[in-house]
């Protein structure tokens, strides 16, 4: 079973309004969605010292997008550990599949979302609280960014299905 959609179907008004409903549920949750990871202060993580397991990496390129998930795990921390995606850079991923196991880590870790926003091994910092919160919120803005024009283009397609719905129960001497 495949899903296809073309500009010939937006010619279809309920089409059109199907397509523009998705859009405005996508963008809400794109807006609503940035506040995940917004205005995060060292007050909100917590230290972790944890002595690195192995570091897990999967890479996905679909149409054009990137999809990078880095996790950590540890032998003595219960839970798994991610990177953001936006910090995710070659070199840090690079450094941490090289990095031995047994390694001593200290981490700012948002516990809610298990983020790591400060990674340091064996007192070297290799990901900085400030420039992870920067790029973290970057991310976020060009995701809000594209919340607005999913609402916007949503609205834009509802409203053009809708009318002539009306339009043309009207002109039928209804």
């Amino acid at each position: 079973m495949s899903f296809s959609f073309g500009l010939r179907d937006l010619l279809d008004p309920m089409k059109r309004l199907i397509m523009g409903v998705l859009l405005i549920a996508l963008g809400i949750f794109c807006m609503i969605g940035k506040n995940w990871y917004q205005g995060m202060e060292r007050s909100d993580c917590a230290v972790v010292e944890a002595t690195f397991d192995d570091c897990k990496y999967h890479s996905d390129s679909d149409g054009g997008i990137d999809v990078n998930s880095v996790y950590l795990t540890f032998d003595d921390y219960g839970s798994d550990l991610d990177i953001h995606t936006s910090c995710a850079g070659d070199e840090l991923i690079e450094r941490l599949m090289d990095l031995k196991s047994g390694a001593k880590m200290k981490l700012l870790v948002h516990e809610k979302t298990k983020i790591i926003y400060e990674l340091k091994v064996n007192g070297e910092t290799w990901l900085d609280f400030d420039d992870a919160r920067a790029s973290i919120e970057k991310n976020n803005n060009i995701i809000t960014i594209v919340g607005y024009i999913m609402l916007g283009l949503g609205v834009i397609f509802a409203i053009s299905a809708i009318i002539p719905m009306f339009f043309v129960k009207g002109s039928r001497g209804e």
